[in-house]
Protein backbone atom coordinates (compact mmCIF):
# COMPACT_ATOMS: atom_id res chain seq x y z
CA UNK A 1 0.00 0.00 0.00
CA UNK A 2 1.50 3.32 -1.06
CA UNK A 3 -0.05 5.61 1.57
CA UNK A 4 -3.18 6.90 -0.15
CA UNK A 5 -6.59 6.73 1.46
CA UNK A 6 -9.58 4.63 0.52
CA UNK A 7 -12.83 6.48 -0.04
CA UNK A 8 -16.30 4.97 -0.38
CA UNK A 9 -16.62 2.11 -2.87
CA UNK A 10 -12.89 1.39 -2.62
CA UNK A 11 -11.76 4.47 -4.60
CA UNK A 12 -8.14 5.26 -3.81
CA UNK A 13 -7.48 8.96 -3.28
CA UNK A 14 -4.19 10.80 -3.36
CA UNK A 15 -4.07 14.10 -1.52
CA UNK A 16 -1.90 16.68 -3.24
CA UNK A 17 -1.34 20.37 -2.72
CA UNK A 18 -2.28 22.49 -5.71
CA UNK A 19 -1.24 25.87 -7.09
CA UNK A 20 -1.64 27.70 -10.37
CA UNK A 21 0.86 29.64 -12.42
CA UNK A 22 -0.45 32.58 -14.46
CA UNK A 23 1.68 31.95 -17.53
CA UNK A 24 -0.69 32.89 -20.33
CA UNK A 25 1.86 35.49 -21.48
CA UNK A 26 5.01 33.43 -22.08
CA UNK A 27 7.21 36.54 -22.12
CA UNK A 28 6.47 37.38 -18.47
CA UNK A 29 8.95 35.57 -16.25
CA UNK A 30 8.14 37.18 -12.91
CA UNK A 31 5.06 35.16 -11.97
CA UNK A 32 5.14 32.70 -9.10
CA UNK A 33 2.78 29.85 -8.27
CA UNK A 34 -0.31 30.97 -6.35
CA UNK A 35 -1.50 30.76 -3.65
CA UNK A 36 1.66 30.81 -1.58
CA UNK A 37 0.18 28.20 0.75
CA UNK A 38 -1.16 25.55 -1.61
CA UNK A 39 -4.47 24.04 -0.48
CA UNK A 40 -4.93 20.26 -0.39
CA UNK A 41 -6.91 18.58 -3.14
CA UNK A 42 -7.94 14.93 -3.38
CA UNK A 43 -7.40 13.22 -6.72
CA UNK A 44 -8.98 9.86 -7.44
CA UNK A 45 -6.23 7.49 -8.49
CA UNK A 46 -8.31 5.62 -11.07
CA UNK A 47 -10.21 8.53 -12.65
CA UNK A 48 -8.80 10.33 -15.70
CA UNK A 49 -7.28 13.67 -14.70
CA UNK A 50 -9.26 15.46 -17.45
CA UNK A 51 -12.37 14.65 -15.39
CA UNK A 52 -10.81 16.12 -12.23
CA UNK A 53 -8.98 19.21 -13.47
CA UNK A 54 -12.10 21.42 -13.37
CA UNK A 55 -12.29 20.88 -9.61
CA UNK A 56 -8.69 22.02 -9.19
CA UNK A 57 -9.36 25.04 -11.42
CA UNK A 58 -12.44 25.98 -9.39
CA UNK A 59 -10.73 25.55 -6.01
CA UNK A 60 -7.85 27.79 -7.06
CA UNK A 61 -10.07 30.32 -8.86
CA UNK A 62 -7.35 30.30 -11.51
CA UNK A 63 -7.47 33.05 -14.17
CA UNK A 64 -6.45 30.50 -16.83
CA UNK A 65 -8.71 29.11 -19.55
CA UNK A 66 -9.79 25.68 -18.33
CA UNK A 67 -9.54 24.12 -21.81
CA UNK A 68 -5.89 25.23 -22.05
CA UNK A 69 -4.78 23.93 -18.64
CA UNK A 70 -2.25 21.24 -17.82
CA UNK A 71 -0.99 19.78 -14.54
CA UNK A 72 2.72 19.86 -13.82
CA UNK A 73 4.50 18.14 -10.95
CA UNK A 74 6.69 20.29 -8.75
CA UNK A 75 9.62 20.46 -8.38
CA UNK A 76 10.68 18.06 -11.16
CA UNK A 77 8.54 19.74 -13.85
CA UNK A 78 7.00 16.60 -15.38
CA UNK A 79 3.62 17.10 -17.00
CA UNK A 80 0.79 14.70 -16.21
CA UNK A 81 -1.18 13.11 -19.04
CA UNK A 82 -4.71 14.42 -18.51
CA UNK A 83 -6.23 11.63 -20.61
CA UNK A 84 -4.98 9.06 -18.09
CA UNK A 85 -5.52 8.51 -14.39
CA UNK A 86 -2.66 8.74 -11.91
CA UNK A 87 -2.77 4.95 -11.62
CA UNK A 88 -2.31 4.53 -15.37
CA UNK A 89 0.83 6.66 -15.35
CA UNK A 90 2.23 5.34 -12.08
CA UNK A 91 5.64 4.58 -13.62
CA UNK A 92 5.92 8.13 -14.96
CA UNK A 93 4.93 9.77 -11.67
CA UNK A 94 6.95 7.53 -9.38
CA UNK A 95 8.21 10.53 -7.36
CA UNK A 96 4.61 11.54 -6.58
CA UNK A 97 3.88 8.06 -5.19
CA UNK A 98 7.18 8.03 -3.26
CA UNK A 99 6.26 11.35 -1.62
CA UNK A 100 2.81 10.07 -0.68
CA UNK A 101 4.34 6.90 0.80
CA UNK A 102 6.59 9.12 2.95
CA UNK A 103 3.56 11.04 4.24
CA UNK A 104 4.22 14.08 2.08
CA UNK A 105 1.62 15.86 -0.03
CA UNK A 106 3.13 16.45 -3.47
CA UNK A 107 2.53 19.76 -5.23
CA UNK A 108 0.79 19.93 -8.60
CA UNK A 109 0.77 23.18 -10.57
CA UNK A 110 -2.11 24.12 -12.82
CA UNK A 111 -0.73 26.03 -15.77
CA UNK A 112 -1.18 26.72 -19.47
CA UNK A 113 -0.42 23.74 -21.73
CA UNK A 114 3.05 23.80 -23.22
CA UNK A 115 1.72 23.65 -26.79
CA UNK A 116 -0.45 26.74 -26.17
CA UNK A 117 2.54 28.66 -24.80
CA UNK A 118 4.71 27.65 -27.77
CA UNK A 119 2.05 28.78 -30.27
CA UNK A 120 1.78 32.06 -28.38
CA UNK A 121 5.54 32.61 -28.62
CA UNK A 122 5.64 31.72 -32.30
CA UNK A 123 2.64 33.90 -33.06
CA UNK A 124 4.40 36.93 -31.57
CA UNK A 125 7.60 36.33 -33.51
CA UNK A 126 7.76 38.19 -36.87
CA UNK A 127 10.29 35.70 -38.27
CA UNK A 128 7.78 32.92 -37.64
CA UNK A 129 5.16 34.76 -39.70
CA UNK A 130 7.51 34.78 -42.72
CA UNK A 131 8.29 31.11 -42.15
CA UNK A 132 4.62 30.22 -41.85
CA UNK A 133 3.72 32.06 -45.08
CA UNK A 134 6.51 30.25 -46.92
CA UNK A 135 5.37 26.92 -45.54
CA UNK A 136 1.81 27.56 -46.70
CA UNK A 137 3.16 28.55 -50.12
CA UNK A 138 5.17 25.33 -50.39
CA UNK A 139 2.21 23.22 -49.29
CA UNK A 140 -0.17 24.85 -51.77
CA UNK A 141 2.12 24.51 -54.78
CA UNK A 142 2.81 21.19 -56.44
CA UNK A 143 6.58 21.15 -56.05
CA UNK A 144 8.36 18.44 -57.93
CA UNK A 145 11.94 18.46 -59.18
CA UNK A 146 10.82 17.38 -62.65
CA UNK A 147 8.82 20.59 -63.11
CA UNK A 148 11.78 22.73 -62.11
CA UNK A 149 10.11 24.61 -59.24
CA UNK A 150 12.37 26.53 -56.91
CA UNK A 151 9.92 26.66 -53.98
CA UNK A 152 12.02 24.12 -52.08
CA UNK A 153 15.01 26.50 -52.06
CA UNK A 154 12.76 29.31 -50.77
CA UNK A 155 11.51 26.99 -48.07
CA UNK A 156 15.09 26.06 -47.09
CA UNK A 157 16.11 29.71 -47.05
CA UNK A 158 13.28 30.61 -44.70
CA UNK A 159 14.11 27.66 -42.47
CA UNK A 160 17.61 29.11 -42.17
CA UNK A 161 16.23 32.40 -40.86
CA UNK A 162 13.79 30.67 -38.51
Amino acid sequence: WWGGELYPQGMAVITCRVQYLEDSDPFVCTNFPEPRRPPPYDLYENTALIEQIAGVHKLLEAPLKLEECALQMAPNGNYLDLDQSLGEQKDDVEQLYDDVAKGKKPILILRTQLSVRVHSILGKNPVYEVFNKSLVSVKSSSCSPSKGHRDNSIFQLNLFYF
